[in-house]
């Protein structure tokens, strides 16, 4: 009886009818989210950086203006972009947290005014967002069947996280899509040089993307790590050389910044310890497993690498729930593996972190309950990940 009505799910799961369910569902709460998203992107975008780089374009740090703390500080050109967000109740203080080589991609948004600017960086998001689709189709996603992938970019874009990044003016989804051009570049189509500016660009939000950066240690691709890092050594030392400072001053500041956050994120590490140096020692601890596992794990395990870099990644480092998007990736391993018990645990997992915060308005007790649905599939697929080099090593034996 038991094993009849398993097999009756299992078809109906595979059948038309379903699938016309599940479209409509998720379409729904997707189309929701976007309007969600759109309409707090046009009024608010907070996180969008557009004073810092404005500053940093007119030669003014913007890294001590940060580290002073000041909401609505007086800096010349930025009058009305702080009167702004005064006038909706939402006053702001400057928190460049990213390294000037990187501040200055933002440059060409600094020649709009700021409303404008908003609304160009909005856009661009859904631009990104597009990219994502488009580029995890032909990397991570490539052999999930097409009906399936839809549903999987439809949930990303029904879920919290993707809403909320959109809608404050993060940079993850800038991030992630230069990252999958980088991976498309360099493993589809064999364009190093391409793929190294690529991935050089995708640091911008380099919490995010350096721990994704270790899937081209697992691929052999030194060339593509080696050459994206020059322009950032360039960059650096144009700030310092515009604003006098010296060039660890461009460093040290930034981090000094990002520091300051380490335990205002979500679920992370930093949100859990309270930041500190513990913080930072299991910061590298994890770094360093990343690597090393990276570096044992058998071939044609990408989807599996990529998985273990998403799922450590957000939590080695600060990270709120905006970022949480990119956990869709994980599926693209499971809907291709289909392992019973093991594909509903990542299911639930990614549904409970894209929906069950935004159900409870993100309580503390909603995160809580989160969380641990998230570490403890994290802590799963580590094993599993390890199995699979115990297993090669066995084999060789």
């Amino acid at each position: 009886m038991k094993e009849r009505i398993r097999e009756r799910i299992i078809k109906f799961s595979q059948s038309k009818p379903f699938f016309i369910l599940l479209f409509a569902m998720t379409g729904f709460l997707a189309a929701i989210s976007v309007y969600a998203g759109i309409r707090n992107a046009a009024v608010y975008s907070q996180d969008f950086q557009y004073d810092a780089a404005r500053a940093l374009s007119a030669g003014i740090d913007p890294y001590d203006i940060s580290l002073a703390g000041k909401k609505s500080p007086k800096i010349p050109g930025l009058t009305d972009y702080y009167s702004y967000y005064e006038s909706i109740g939402a006053p702001q203080r400057m928190e460049a947290n990213q390294f000037p080589s990187l501040l200055y991609l933002l440059l060409p948004y600094t020649f709009f005014d700021a409303h404008t600017a908003r609304i160009l960086w909005l856009i661009s998001n859904l631009v990104f967002t597009a990219m994502i689709t488009v580029l995890l189709r032909a990397t991570f996603m490539k052999q999930v069947e097409p009906k399936l992938f839809a549903v999987f970019m439809l949930l990303m874009t029904a879920g919290l996280p993707w809403r909320n990044q959109l809608g404050v003016g993060q940079h993850t989804l800038f991030s992630t899509a230069f990252f999958l051009l980088a991976v498309y570049l360099s493993t589809e189509k064999e364009k190093p040089g391409a793929a190294s500016l690529a991935l050089c660009i995708s640091y911008f939000k380099y919490t995010v993307t350096v721990p994704l950066a270790v899937y081209f240690v697992y691929k052999r691709k030194w060339k593509e790590l080696i050459l994206s890092i020059p322009l950032h050594i360039a960059g650096t030392v144009a700030a310092a050389c515009i604003l006098h400072e010296s060039f660890f001053d461009m460093i040290i500041k930034p981090l000094k910044v990002a520091s300051s956050l380490s335990s205002e994120g979500s679920m992370d590490i930093g949100a859990l310890t309270g930041g500190g140096l513990i913080s930072v020692i299991l910061t590298v601890l994890i770094m360093v497993f990343l690597i090393v596992f990276a570096i044992m794990c058998p071939p044609k395990e990408d989807n599996l690498v990529i998985s273990l870099c998403i799922l450590w990644g957000l939590i080695m480092t600060y990270h709120r729930l905006y970022d949480y998007f990119i956990m869709i990736a994980v599926l693209g391993y499971f809907a291709v593996k289909r392992e019973r018990y093991a594909d509903i645990l990542c299911l639930l997992t990614v549904c409970a972190v894209f929906f069950i915060p935004r159900i409870f308005n993100e309580s503390r007790g909603s995160i809580i309950v989160t969380q641990i649905f998230y570490y403890a599939f994290t802590i799963f697929m580590s094993f599993a990940g390890v199995k699979k080099i115990t297993d090669l090593k066995n084999r060789r034996e």
